[in-house]
């Protein structure tokens, strides 16, 4: 049960990841407006490292890792050959990279809401008389 898990974890960040980048490479989903130059889509990578994290069983942040690892090669092949690349490969890479850190953030985010909840259960557990 437990490889099962670790597998789902990894598949799911995979799946999410590559329809997050290719949805935000192809304009689908535009959330950075053209005068703004900072990259707030990035923070939509936060949520695949997140979804992935509560899958997995154990390795909660090493599914995420894996998962975003496993999909950037194949969201730039993707990038490069079908879609109109916008940008050198180089600054996709960038992108890319960075978009793995966001997901891996995700996965650690999942953890620090799981440690707060249950120290909070544990503190009003003490309380009851």
């Amino acid at each position: 049960m437990v490889s099962y898990r670790y597998w789902v974890g990894i598949f799911s960040c995979f799946l999410l990841f590559s329809l997050v980048f290719l949805g935000q490479k192809s304009g689908a989903l535009g959330v950075t407006e053209p005068e703004h130059h900072g990259e707030t889509g990035l923070l939509l990578f936060i949520i695949p490292g997140f979804i992935a994290s509560y899958l997995s069983s154990k390795q909660r942040i090493l599914c995420p890792l894996l998962g975003a690892l496993c999909a950037v090669p194949l969201c730039l092949l993707i990038r490069h050959f079908w879609l109109t690349p916008g940008h050198s490969f180089w600054q996709e890479l960038a992108y890319a990279v960075s978009a793995v850190f966001w997901c891996v953030f995700g996965g650690m985010l999942y953890l620090l809401m799981r440690m707060v909840l249950h120290a909070l259960q544990q503190f009003y557990r003490r309380q009851k008389p």
